[in-house]
């Protein structure tokens, strides 16, 4: 059964019954945020365990305020606002080095819609752990995908205004100007259906761009791929980021997939942003979640800076 509406006043008394402090501005910050967003996504830390074993409701540890839980919210949005233009940087690097080097072995300009050019289910790059069926996956991505590229071309309700230009003007559109249309997790999936070839170039591309001599193979590529599409959506949709965990990587491993793609100017720039974040909430946030923040994060990047 769905809970039933509660207004501002009866959510601060909600609060409040369930041992938060709350102060004369909070009613404002749950009409500007709401209630759900706040509370339900950061009130982990703040949680009474023991009591909880013996109560149907949220209990808090003695003493939480909603201001504490308030500046971890406030924290974490800034977390997404400093993480995501290194993100972006990233899917833009890794976008075009796929399309680069796959259009430079197939020249043809509708060469990404014919599967005779991508990988067999045999040889369909996978992590080193999958234990998985390949060839239903296979069978599964492959569809999936070429669904995808041929309904940018062919649903005018919804196709770009440069995808239209392309195919009024010359009756085919290139894959390295749809690219502009993928997302990074549809280019993610068409790097994993790539042959070898393709992939070894990707990889050649993306040690260039990053500038750090280290020679990458493709499941270095697909690692990255498969965690910075995650750390990408959770910032774009406003998702909890200090503490997720995509594919196993928590923030610091995802750090390490953005220096596999940025030179290294660019991710000690984010250094410098993280730990100036992390600084400016130092005796704001309750010391148990700082620890948590520091260790995964911020003793990380000092090591590094």
């Amino acid at each position: 059964m769905a809970k039933e509406f509660k207004t501002i006043d009866q959510l601060v008394e909600l609060m409040e019954s369930r041992g938060i402090v709350t102060d004369k501005k909070t009613a404002a910050a749950i009409k500007r945020e709401s209630y759900y967003a706040i509370i339900n996504g950061y009130k982990a830390p703040f949680l009474d365990r023991e009591a909880m074993k013996s109560s149907a409701d949220d209990v808090y540890l003695e003493g939480t305020t909603f201001q504490q839980i308030y500046d971890l919210f406030m924290f974490d949005r800034n977390l997404r606002e400093s993480t995501f233009p290194y993100l972006t940087a990233a899917e833009s690097a890794l976008k075009n080095a796929v399309v680069y080097a796959f259009c430079e072995r197939n020249r043809d300009a509708e060469a990404y819609l014919e599967r005779s050019n991508y990988t067999s289910a045999k040889d369909m790059l996978v992590p080193k752990s999958y234990q998985g069926n390949k060839a239903e996956e296979h069978a599964t991505n492959m569809a999936n995908l070429m669904k995808i590229l041929n309904g940018k071309l062919t649903n005018k309700k919804k196709m770009r205004p440069f995808v239209k230009h392309y195919l009024n003007s010359y009756g085919k559109v290139p894959l390295w100007v749809l690219q502009n249309d993928l997302t990074f997790g549809n280019i993610a999936h068409f790097y994993q259906l790539q042959k070898r070839g393709v992939q070894n170039a990707a990889c050649k591309i993306v040690g260039e761009i990053s500038g750090r001599g280290v020679r990458l193979n493709p499941h270095d590529l697909l690692r990255a791929f498969d965690v910075l599409v995650g750390y990408r959506n959770i910032c774009a949709h406003d998702e909890r980021l200090y503490c997720a965990t995509v594919k196993g990587a928590r923030f610091a491993d995802m750090f390490d997939e953005l220096c596999v793609v940025l030179p290294e100017g660019d991710t000690h720039a984010m250094i410098d942003t993280l730990n100036s974040l992390i600084r400016a909430y130092q005796g704001r946030i309750s010391t148990e979640v700082l620890v948590q923040i520091n260790t995964e994060m911020g003793v990380k990047f000092a090591n590094q800076s």
